[in-house]
């Protein structure tokens, strides 16, 4: 069942206080705590806000920052990718749920290596510069055409399959040659055979046509 609040025992991890003494770096950035809850702790300057939480549900801590005058939440995994894929080999990410905990230790361990990952990446998020969330908002841009049109060439792949299987190479080529250029060779070498027969089954068609 979703639950959104905390159990009344939740305090006893000692998340918040964990927050307030490993965040104090933040102060150097202007951003001063401005909510504090059992599982939720927000900082604020004037441009920037971070919010730290420990999931109600999940167990899982993790952090989020942005402008103050923009949508866009940036989590942890996002701000270690941005520094690069060495920094997200290096920090481990990519392996699952990494900083999922439930007893006061996990929290005492867990909330401080998230504070040094927020300090060793976070410095260009953190200082709040317009023209870095301009770029960040360009290449999440990007990455959700990229995206879409994955998922179309997904779409359109499945179909050209069936369409091979049954040897229905007009609709194959009807399908693959608007998107030529994303194929890879064996694809390429498909269609360039299709392309050849399905004009040959064409014309078979029209043979038929005029003797009937």
């Amino acid at each position: 069942m979703f639950r959104t609040e905390p159990g009344k025992d939740r305090w006893q991890l000692g998340f918040k206080d964990e927050v307030l003494s490993n965040f104090g770096f933040l102060h150097t950035y202007g951003l001063k705590p401005v909510e504090e809850e059992v599982t939720f702790v927000r900082y604020e300057s004037d441009t920037v806000f971070v919010n730290a939480f420990h999931g109600r549900g999940s167990f899982e801590i993790g952090v989020e920052i942005g402008r103050l005058d923009r949508p866009e939440k940036y989590g942890l995994d996002y701000i270690v990718s941005w520094a690069g894929k060495a920094a997200w080999d290096a920090e481990g990410f990519g392996h699952g749920t990494m900083f999922q905990v439930s007893t006061r230790e996990g929290v005492q361990s867990i909330v401080p290596r998230v504070a040094e990952l927020v300090r060793k990446y976070g410095d260009p998020f953190l200082s709040g510069s317009p023209a870095l969330y301009d770029e960040l908002q360009k290449a999440n841009a990007r990455a959700s055409v990229a995206f879409e049109r994955e998922q179309m060439l997904t779409h359109i792949r499945k179909e050209a399959e069936s369409a091979w299987t049954a040897k229905d190479f007009a609709r194959f080529t009807e399908l693959l040659q608007p998107v030529r250029v994303d194929l890879t060779e064996v694809e390429g070498k498909r269609l360039a055979y299709a392309e050849k027969h399905a004009g040959v089954a064409e014309h078979k068609g029209d043979e038929i046509v005029k003797r009937g």
